[in-house]
């Protein structure tokens, strides 16, 4: 079996991850249950069908012609991840000529750009590129993912058809539609491709065994902790996926924030918070389910951090030149600098909490921190889905292509793409910890803060000493 199953979410503007693909990755938000998109789930009734028709045959020809150039024109590798473009081009032509809708023409466009194997390069439909816009998502109200070598329950929303039917954290799932789910997913790997890394091909095989459109039904079968077992029948409903910032003050005294996409709205509830327990002994950020978002978002969080200007990322480009869109009014350096003595808001210790599901900007920004000597890391390894998209490109039709242009680097240099974002300490929730709601990674994540408070102490009390002794 796999990870976790939830989806990272793109987002608009300059675009550091958006989804991940393959699932159509995009919002990544929540997976499970809830995806945005779902392949398997994309041909609609074929009365629909002819109604909804926008392309003929000659156009569907022209905007694969289009897609195809424009990746093989302004892809960030020139080897295309070791793909034969020419050869994808080739085999794909034909396939276009046989397509008679266009639902099955945008599925084609979405499996010719996963043939790149990266969670930002992708095809979105009209209707998927839409809910992406509206900040909505498609589930039934749960993410699922391996633990202890089972597939199991890891979220429920609250107000969700899941919540309400009594499914809860920790149960095992036997069935899925009244079949064994062992059985169902090794189907859906035989015919997954390789996206950016094996964590990201591990959302697109969740969404394709979970997901599904709106108001569509989907059955499970669980087992309880007592070892009983029931089945679920859902409703698959529309979620809203827009980000917000959730603060808290912990038992410890230590704060914690969480937020699960880094867009403009956020930055002010950040900041809010962050003011708010300026004085906390020590900080948690829970990036958890963070799935990207804008790097403009990324530079005034990171900046709360630092008294004085600090390398916090680095990126490269196909022509080794930095990025330039928005005919010239927006450019992206090949070093991100942040912080400032006039910007800085918190300068005691933190934690970041980490796993499958961070991508993209959260693992820009989880990097910074560490690579910087900011912040420890807490939790799993995150997702390497770490490339850059300048601008989303509107076809014919309606549907929209999206091109990664940009991959991006750690202070240090490592490439985060693939990596990914690797914990200081790890820690990982049992199916019993799910199911008593406990939180492993949370509590070392305060463990941690401990010892770095000692550390910085003691330093501090060093530095007065020194400072002492060179009185004469």
């Amino acid at each position: 079996m796999m990870g976790p199953a939830q989806f990272p979410c793109h987002r608009n503007g300059v675009r550091i991850f958006a989804a991940l693909v393959l699932l159509g990755v995009a919002n990544l938000v929540a997976a499970g249950g809830n995806a945005s998109q779902n392949r398997s789930a994309a041909v609609p009734p074929a009365d629909s069908q002819r109604q909804q028709e926008r392309l003929s045959a000659k156009d569907r020809k022209s905007v694969f012609e289009k897609v195809w150039k424009d990746i093989r024109d302004y892809y960030y590798d020139p080897a295309f991840n070791g793909v034969n473009w020419r050869e994808v081009h080739d085999r794909y032509a034909p396939l276009v000529e046989g397509t008679k809708t266009d639902a099955e023409f945008y599925l084609l466009m979405s499996r010719m750009t996963s043939e790149l194997h990266d969670a930002h390069t992708r095809f979105n439909s009209p209707e998927a590129w839409s809910n992406r816009k509206k900040q909505q998502r498609v589930g039934a109200g749960f993410a699922a993912g391996e633990v202890d070598g089972k597939m199991v329950i890891t979220e429920v929303d609250a107000n969700s058809d899941a919540a309400r039917r009594g499914v809860l954290p920790g149960m095992i799932v036997l069935r899925v539609n009244d079949q064994p789910v062992d059985a169902q997913l090794a189907e859906i790997v035989k015919a997954a491709t390789a996206s950016s890394t094996e964590r990201a091909t591990q959302f697109y095989i969740y969404r394709r065994l979970f997901g599904g459109p709106a108001n569509s039904a989907i059955k499970l079968g669980l087992q309880r902790a007592d070892g009983s077992e029931f089945e679920a029948s859902l409703t698959r409903q529309v979620f809203s996926d827009a980000p917000s910032v959730i603060s808290r003050l912990l038992p410890s005294g230590n704060a914690y924030i969480r937020f699960d996409g880094f867009e403009h709205p956020i930055v002010k509830e950040f900041k809010e918070a962050l003011t708010k327990f300026r004085d906390a002994p020590g900080l948690v950020i829970d990036l958890r389910k963070n799935g990207g978002g804008d790097l403009s978002v990324i530079l005034p969080l990171a900046g709360y951090f630092f008294d004085k200007k600090t390398l916090f990322a680095k990126d490269s480009t196909r022509s080794g030149r930095p990025l330039s869109e928005f005919v010239g009014f927006f450019k992206v350096p090949l070093e991100i600098n942040v912080g400032g003595a006039s910007e800085q808001l918190f300068s005691g210790p933190v934690t970041i909490l980490v796993d499958a599901r961070s991508a993209s900007s959260s693992e820009i920004f989880a990097a910074g921190m560490q690579d910087t000597g900011r912040a420890k890391i807490v939790g799993t390894q995150s997702c390497g889905c770490v490339l850059g998209i300048a601008k989303s490109r509107e076809m014919k039709g309606g549907g929209v292509l999206e091109i990664s242009e940009v991959v991006w680097f750690s202070p240090k240099g490592r490439r985060l793409e693939g990596s990914g974002v690797l914990p200081d300490e790890t820690a990982a929730p049992t199916i019993a910890d799910l199911q008593q709601q406990r939180d492993p990674a949370l509590a070392e994540a305060e463990k941690a803060l401990g010892a770095m408070g000692l550390a910085q102490r003691a330093a501090a009390q060093e530095s007065v000493k020194g400072q002492g002794k060179a009185q004469f």
